[in-house]
């Protein structure tokens, strides 16, 4: 097959040279189908192919001389150098052929190898996602069962006045909920590993969502005399997202800025329109972030090196992909010994436009 087309290719050119009369002006056009057939054997064949073809298309060229037909009997130097112009033209064009080929044939491989380990991380990926949802099936129960004994417990205890029991009870407790929220921050990494998790979109209202966070947490900052305050301005719009998941961004935020807040310190959530989005932030006045780090914040993982309160560094992480997936922006900004300002967007949706509730897909791109 590779020398099937340079073959071919050289009978045409002999033919044409032989039959076609020497008068007739037709030496451009037939040089250019030449070229044609040579490039034709190279991209088909390769570089050996390739020169096979010139040699019939310079040995075809040179029934163009006069006398007509006389192969060995060329008197003009001129001829001469046209037809080693050919040669070398046809060689080189049977390089370039070799080099295209193989380039073509590297695409090839190389997206077909890419394919295969994209579909081989999809596959680890579901098969991790598989992997922890029963883990977490098979925890959550027994977590559960400790989490509701440790009520049991911590309630019998405060009503017979056992401070040290209560204490304790309350203690795994906090324990419990810590590794249910590292078991549910693992399912969410594994489902953007393989490939999305599911948003479950509607309208909502800014305040009642901020304000929903603030009572969630404001127990907690009282115990350590931190100021947990909201601010939203009147008449804000609407926006559209997935309740949950954004209520699951800000808590991430003021847990992690309680975390590193002093006693006696501030955290503020705040809402505004940015454009066609609402711009939450999350202030505190906490210890803050050194430069170096900020640019990092958001990897997965990287909060670990830094956390003193428990968490695996994912809470970031997460909260990107989350957000991303909202088709806004997250981002930190910091000055160590002078608090940290977390802020993402939502994008706007008019009360009046609505839509009903729908469900998309989010794919992904630590807590601190």
């Amino acid at each position: 097959m590779r020398y099937g087309v340079p073959l071919i290719a050289g009978a045409i050119a002999l033919t044409l040279a032989i039959s076609v009369p020497s008068e007739l002006p037709l030496k451009l056009p037939l040089i250019q189908l030449y070229a044609m057939l040579i490039i034709a054997s190279a991209w088909l064949g390769g570089f050996w192919p390739g020169l096979v073809a010139t040699v019939f298309c310079t040995v075809g060229a040179s029934y163009w001389l006069e006398p007509r037909g006389l192969l060995l009997q060329i008197h003009h130097s001129v001829d001469v150098v046209a037809l080693v112009l050919l040669f070398l033209f046809g060689a080189a064009l049977s390089a370039l052929g070799e080099n295209a080929r193989k380039a073509v044939r590297y695409e090839r491989t190389s997206r077909e190898l890419a394919e295969k380990v994209a579909e081989a991380e999809r596959s680890a990926a579901q098969a991790r996602e598989d992997m922890l949802s029963m883990v977490a099936h098979d925890l959550r129960d027994p977590l559960g069962v400790i989490d509701l004994n440790a009520a049991l417990i911590s309630r019998a205890s405060t009503a017979e006045g056992n401070a040290e029991i209560s204490r304790r009870a309350a203690l795994v407790h906090r324990t419990a909920q810590r590794m249910e929220a590292i078991i549910r921050n693992l399912l969410d990494v594994a489902r953007i590993d393989a490939g999305g998790f599911a948003l479950d979109m509607a309208t909502e209202s800014v305040e009642p969502l901020l304000a929903e966070v603030v009572e969630a947490h404001v127990d907690h900052a009282k115990v350590r005399n931190i100021e947990l305050q909201h601010d939203v301005p009147a008449g804000i719009p609407h926006i559209l997202c997935d309740r949950a998941r954004i209520h699951q961004v800000l808590t991430n935020l003021v847990v992690n800025a309680m975390k590193f807040t002093s006693t006696g310190g501030k955290v503020a959530l705040r809402a505004g329109v940015s454009g066609r989005f609402v711009r939450f932030s999350v202030t505190d006045t906490g210890v803050g972030i050194d430069g170096d780090e900020l640019p990092r914040i958001f990897q997965r993982y990287f909060g670990e090196k830094r956390t003193r309160g428990g968490g695996i560094g994912l809470g970031l992480f997460i909260s990107k992909s989350i957000v991303e997936a909202h088709h806004g922006t997250i981002e930190a900004d910091s000055r160590v010994g002078h608090g940290s300002t977390f802020s993402f967007t939502v994008p706007i949706i008019a009360q009046a436009s609505a839509p009903e509730p729908t469900t998309t897909t989010a794919s992904g791109s630590g807590n601190r």
